[in-house]
């Protein structure tokens, strides 16, 4: 697992010893990365560990070449970094901040080697432009100090676009190669990542020497090297029924096929969402950089590459928010490619001679700081985005009540949902394994794929619920696999609170005597 956690240092050293450019970084830039790491280190030692996160926590704890709802790189970057610091907030998410901290470093790479033909010194401008810009957008910061799939797949993704990049500047072949494991090692983060290749069909389809370069074996080995390195992926489905393919494609394509009718709201609430994620002054950016390729595209040739290796993962989200919803986050790795746009098509022009940046750029960042204290403040929530404090606490009271009834040799706990179940687990003082709803039959996720052991037969269960009264279904559900189901306890953990309700509440039953079907 550490092999493939290793590879952006491995390759950075490759960057920086064997292609032929000063791939060194200006003092500005490396104050700036230094400085963004320095502070994001510091405070993932006090910031709140999210739902997602203790659950990929799990798959850390629990190694495999894939998993039923993601493929496998979010695991192995868990598991480097609970490795050296322990199963900790910062263990998890220490290994996000690495991945941010390269990402970054080789947007400015990408962007100063655009400008190769230019003079040095304008060339790292820019690039320290490039880094300003991404770091003025919230994205940016939510997975440096948050662990998603997300955080090594923006690094993979930048990865490839520089290395096609230097096959387009250089001619040399290998560069495609180290595209192909690079695009390989991101499709391991999220399967998202495919979308980057008719982007890169288009972009070489579109210049003399990129259609010489598709009637080479260059390319279609590049592609034999992505395939290679996700191909322990396609190994696990094809050894677990197509599990995580069937979830993420069939299971989702039907959500977005059986709705037919145009769903307005959940367009508006993608655009909203792309708003906060980018900020104002983002999105605002990439108004004008789409309206510029749009418009003017003959005379941003240089821009064209950066354009396409976004605009179908882009697009394609939009369309598909007419009739479904679409998750904040899909759309981000496609930004990237915006970012490098806007700063190839306008230059550092764009900051002296636009007022309007500087004030948004103001703007942004004291957005994003606020942003960062309210979510080091415990239990603070608006219109319930806080679904991460108090589980500290609300799992020492659960616990405490399973060993009212007995401990864990005539107990076991479980819970609705599969964050709530990781939640337990992390919290608890010995990890104690706990169960989700696959514990009645229904599907939860990597809890599924995790089964059931034998010695829970005929022990007791305490299910732990968000819900005052059990729906009739799910009471009837649970009656199938225990003798008897009756709420024993809630337990509260105040939240301050706008426009919502000012408390978490955790409503506990407890279900006697546990048949699995077919024991």
């Amino acid at each position: 697992m550490a092999h493939f956690s290793n590879f952006p240092v491995h390759l950075m050293a490759t960057v920086t010893s064997r292609f032929s450019f000063d791939s060194g970084i200006s003092t500005q830039a490396f104050r700036i990365i230094a400085c963004l790491t320095l502070i994001r280190l510091v405070y993932i030692a006090f910031a709140p560990v999210t739902g997602q996160e203790v659950y990929y926590w799990l798959y850390a704890k629990n190694p495999a070449l894939a998993y039923v709802d993601h493929p496998p790189m979010i695991a192995y970057s868990i598991y480097l970094g609970t490795l050296i610091f322990g199963d900790n907030g910062f263990g998890i998410k220490f290994m996000g901040v690495v991945a941010s901290s390269l990402t970054n470093l080789f947007i400015y790479w990408t962007v100063v080697r655009a400008g190769a033909d230019s003079p040095s010194d304008s060339a790292e401008k820019s690039g320290v432009l490039a880094v300003v810009i991404y770091n003025l957008t919230l994205f940016a910061h939510a997975f440096a100090i948050i662990q998603q799939p997300d955080n090594p797949l923006l690094l993979f993704w930048i990865l490839v676009l520089f290395f096609i990049q230097e096959f387009q500047l250089t001619g040399k072949a290998r560069n495609l190669i180290y595209a192909g494991i690079s695009l390989g090692l991101a499709m391991l983060c999220k399967y998202t990542a495919v979308a980057l290749l008719p982007g890169i069909a288009v972009a070489l389809l579109l210049t003399p020497d990129g259609r010489k370069c598709l009637l080479t074996p260059y390319p279609w080995l590049a592609m034999l090297a992505a395939c290679l390195v996700f191909s322990p992926v396609v190994y696990w489905n094809w050894t677990h029924d197509w599990a995580s393919f069937q979830m993420q494609f069939s299971s989702r394509g039907q959500e977005i096929t059986s709705q037919r009718s145009i769903q307005l709201k959940y367009f508006f609430q993608l655009l909203g969402t792309q708003l906060a994620m980018l900020m104002p002054l983002g999105f605002v950016l990439l108004a004008r950089f789409y309206f510029r390729m749009v418009t003017k595209w003959r005379e941003s040739a240089k821009a064209h590459f950066y354009f396409l290796s976004g605009v179908f993962l882009i697009v394609g989200f939009l369309l598909i928010s007419f009739t479904s919803k679409v998750k904040v986050h899909w759309l981000l790795p496609g930004y990237l490619g915006v970012i490098l746009g806007i700063v190839v098509v306008f230059g550092p022009s764009i900051v002296s001679g636009s007022p309007w940046f500087k004030r948004g750029a103001w703007f942004s960042a004291a957005l994003i700081g606020l942003c960062h204290l309210l979510f080091l403040i415990p239990g603070f929530q608006i219109f319930q985005v806080n679904s991460w404090s108090g589980w500290d606490k609300l799992t020492d009271q659960v616990v405490h009540m399973q060993e009212q009834y007995g401990g864990q040799e005539k107990v076991f706990i479980f819970a609705e949902s599969h964050k709530t179940a990781a939640y337990l687990t992390f919290y608890s003082e010995d990890h104690q394994r706990t169960y989700a709803k696959n514990i009645f039959g229904e599907f939860a996720k990597q809890f599924t794929a995790w089964g059931i052991p034998e010695n829970l037969n005929g022990k007791n269960g305490l299910f732990v619920s968000r819900r005052a009264e059990l729906p009739e279904w799910e009471t009837s559900r649970i009656g199938q696999y225990f003798d008897n189901v009756s709420r024993v306890g809630v337990f509260s953990y105040p939240l301050i609170s706008v426009g919502n309700k000012p408390s978490r509440d955790l409503y506990v039953y407890l279900a006697t005597n546990y048949q699995p079907k077919g024991s």
